[in-house]
C-alpha cells in the first residue's frame, strides 16, 4: 500500500484532527496525507504531493497543520516558512472535502529568518489557539566563547523567538528571548493565547565527563510562563518541580491545572504548579509519550516498545483489554501489549485523541473515544476505549467517578474527585462528592468507611486549592447537609468522640444536644455534659450577637480546622480538617 510506504521512508512531521472523521498527516518530505474515518475504520485516502519540492529546503524539522495555512522550520536553515492555503472554499462546512487535495495556485510560500546563527539544529514550532502568533524554540547551545569568536548579541543567544501571522505579510519576528533552562517543552496556553508554558532543565550548569556522575544528579526542572505584552516577551514566573529522575517526556491537563511529566526511572508524576501538589504513580515501563483526554479524565501513558497503560486523573491505574478477549488473570496485565496485536518495525512514537476543538455538526454530543497510535516507521492504528454499558461509554470525571463506585473502589473515586476543579466544574464536583458520600452511608461504618468519608467532605472543606467565594456560596449549605448526615452515622456507631469534633466543626447547637442525650443514654456522663456547655455556649453567643454583625463576616466554610487540643468557637474563620485524635477535654482522667 502506498501509505505504508510513504510511512516507512519518511516521519510524520504533525497530525491534526479537522473533524472526528477526518485526520490529516504532514510528512517530512512535505507529503500531505489526509485520512477520512468511518469509526475506527478507514473508509478513504487521500495523498498529496503538491508542496514536495516547492519548499525551501528539502528536510522539514518540525511542522504545525493551520487552518489556512501550513508552519514548517527546516533543519538546513534557520526559517520559519509558512505555506498559505488560499482557498475560495474555506467556510465550507464539510472540511474534509476541500482539504484532500491541494493545487499550485491555493498555496502562497513566505519565509522568515530567525535569530540565533545559521546553526543545524532542531527548531521545533507551535502556534496559539486564535492562530495569530506563532512560537519557535530549540535547546539552548555551549555559551564557551572563544577568542577569535566576537561576543554573541542577545539577539543571537536567543533560543525562544515569537512570530507575527497573518494572511497578507506572512511571518514577521515580534521578539525573542533566552531561556535560563533548556526546553523541554514550550507550547501557548489554551486560556490565554499570548502566554507560553515552558518546562526548562536547569542541570547543563553542570559539566561533567562521568555518565555515572550525570546520572546521581537530581534533576532541576523549572515550569516557567512567558507572556508577550508591550511588544516585547517577557518571563512572568517559575515553579520548581521537585523530580527524582530525568524527565523523558511532559503534556498537559486540558484545563492547565496540572503537568504530567513521565520519568527515566518508569514513574509518572502530577504536579500541580500553583499549590505545589504531586502524585506519583508507577509504570510497568519506561513512559515515552503522554495523552491527556480532552475531558481531562484519562491519562494514557506509552513505552518504546508498544506498551500502553491507562490511569484515572487521580493516577489510580486503569486495566485495559481487548473487548474480544475473555477476562482471565494473564489478559488482564498493567499494560496493554499492543505488539501482541500490531505487527511494527519500531516503537511508538505518539499517542493522540481524535479531538477537533470545533465541533462540525451533531459530533460534540458524541464521546472522544478514538485513540490515535503512531509508530515509528508505520503502521498507524486506532484504538476505541469503552467503559461499557454502565457508563455509557462517556468518558468525562463524572463518569469515572462513578464507574469507580460500581467497582468498588472508593480511593480511586476520591483521587479523581480530589483532582476535579471546582471553579471550572462544579456541578460535576457537587455531583460526584455526594454519590461518594450517599455509598459510603450506606455502608457499615468500620475504620476504613470512616476514613473514607472524611476525606470526601475534606475534599470540599479542606482543599488542596483554596475554593473561591462563589463555588461556597453555592455548595456551602447542601454539602452541610451530609456533613450532618455524617455526624448522625458516627451518633449511631457510638462514634462518640469523633461526633463531638465534627460538632465542634459544623458549630450547631442542636447537634451538641442531640450528642448530649445519647452520650447521657449510653452512660458517657463526661462527654454529655460537655456537649451540653458546648450547646449552651452556641445559644449564649447567637443572644449577644450584634445585629448585622454576621452579614459583615467575611464568607467562609461552615467547618473550621484546629489542633486537637483546641475547642474552638464557631465564629472562628479557619477551615476544616477532620481529626481523629481526641481533645484534651474529653481524654481520660482530665
Amino acid at each position: 500500500m502506498e501509505l505504508e510506504e510513504l510511512l516507512q521512508s519518511c516521519p510524520v512531521m504533525s497530525v491534526r484532527w479537522r473533524s472526528k472523521q477526518c485526520c490529516q498527516l504532514l510528512l517530512r518530505s512535505g507529503v500531505l496525507v489526509t485520512l477520512i474515518l468511518g469509526g475506527a475504520q478507514v473508509e478513504r485516502v487521500a495523498i498529496d504531493r503538491t508542496l514536495v519540492g516547492r519548499l525551501p529546503a528539502d528536510t522539514i524539522s518540525d511542522a504545525v497543520i493551520g487552518d489556512r495555512f501550513l508552519l514548517f522550520t527546516l533543519m538546513e536553515r534557520s526559517q520559519v516558512c509558512q505555506v498559505y492555503l488560499n482557498r475560495k472554499n474555506q467556510s465550507s462546512p464539510e472540511p474534509a472535502r476541500h482539504m484532500e487535495k491541494l493545487t499550485a495556485a491555493e498555496i502562497k510560500v513566505s519565509v522568515v529568518d530567525l535569530p540565533g546563527g545559521g546553526r543545524r539544529v532542531e527548531r521545533r514550532v507551535g502556534l496559539n489557539r486564535t492562530q495569530d502568533v506563532v512560537v519557535c524554540w530549540w535547546p539552548l547551545c555551549n555559551e564557551e566563547v572563544r577568542p577569535w569568536s566576537p561576543v554573541p548579541s542577545a539577539v543571537d543567544r536567543a533560543n525562544l523567538v515569537l512570530l507575527a501571522c497573518s494572511d497578507t505579510p506572512g511571518l514577521t519576528v515580534l521578539s525573542s528571548i533566552r531561556t535560563d533552562g533548556n526546553p523541554i517543552d514550550c507550547r501557548f496556553s489554551l486560556t490565554q493565547p499570548y502566554h507560553v508554558l515552558t518546562l526548562e532543565l536547569h542541570q547543563e550548569a553542570k559539566y561533567s565527563t562521568s555518565e555515572l556522575y550525570e546520572e546521581a544528579q537530581t534533576p532541576e526542572v523549572q515550569n516557567c510562563v512567558y507572556e508577550y505584552a508591550r511588544g516585547r516577551l517577557q518571563r512572568l514566573s517559575g515553579s520548581p518541580l521537585p523530580l527524582t529522575s530525568k524527565p523523558i517526556t511532559c503534556c498537559r491537563d486540558p484545563l492547565e491545572r496540572w503537568v504530567l511529566l513521565g520519568l527515566q526511572d518508569c514513574s509518572v508524576v502530577l504536579f500541580d504548579p500553583q499549590s505545589g501538589h504531586s502524585q506519583w504513580a508507577s509504570c510497568s515501563m519506561v513512559p515515552v509519550v503522554l495523552a491527556w483526554h480532552p475531558s481531562g479524565a484519562l491519562l494514557m501513558v506509552g513505552g518504546s516498545q508498544g506498551e500502553l497503560q491507562c490511569f484515572d486523573m487521580g493516577l489510580s491505574p486503569l486495566p485495559l483489554r481487548l473487548v474480544n478477549e475473555e477476562p482471565t488473570p494473564n489478559s488482564i496485565g498493567p499494560s496493554l501489549q499492543l505488539s501482541h496485536h500490531i505487527k511494527t518495525s519500531e516503537g511508538l512514537e505518539e499517542v493522540q485523541w481524535a479531538y477537533c476543538p470545533i465541533s462540525h455538526g451533531n459530533e460534540g454530543l458524541e464521546a472522544n473515544d478514538l485513540l490515535l497510535l503512531r509508530f515509528n516507521g508505520g503502521p498507524l492504528a486506532a484504538l476505541r476505549l469503552r467503559l461499557g454499558v454502565f457508563s455509557g461509554a462517556q468518558l468525562g470525571p463524572g463518569d469515572m467517578v462513578q464507574h469507580r463506585l460500581h467497582c468498588e473502589e472508593v480511593d480511586a473515586a476520591l483521587g479523581i474527585l480530589g483532582n476535579m476543579d471546582w471553579a471550572m466544574m462544579g456541578a460535576e464536583c457537587y455531583r460526584s462528592l455526594i454519590s461518594i458520600t450517599d455509598h459510603l452511608l450506606r455502608k457499615p461504618l468500620d475504620q476504613q468507611t470512616e476514613g473514607q468519608l472524611e476525606a470526601a467532605l475534606g475534599i470540599f472543606y479542606a482543599p488542596c486549592r483554596p475554593l473561591s467565594n462563589t463555588v461556597i456560596l453555592e455548595y456551602r449549605d447542601p454539602i452541610s447537609r451530609y456533613a450532618r448526615r455524617f455526624f448522625h452515622h458516627l451518633l449511631r456507631h457510638q462514634r462518640f468522640e469523633k461526633a463531638f469534633l465534627l460538632a465542634v466543626d459544623i458549630g450547631a447547637r442542636d447537634l451538641f444536644m442531640d450528642l448530649h442525650y445519647v452520650a447521657a443514654d449510653k452512660g458517657e456522663v463526661v462527654l454529655a455534659a460537655v456537649a451540653k456547655k458546648k450547646a449552651n455556649e452556641i445559644d449564649t453567643e447567637a443572644q449577644t450577637l450584634a445585629p448585622g454583625l454576621e452579614k459583615s463576616q467575611p464568607l467562609r466554610l461552615q467547618m473550621t480546622s484546629r489542633t486537637p487540643s483546641q475547642v474552638i468557637a464557631p465564629g472562628n474563620t479557619q477551615k476544616l480538617t477532620l481529626l481523629t485524635r481526641t481533645p484534651r477535654c474529653l481524654r481520660r482522667g482530665n
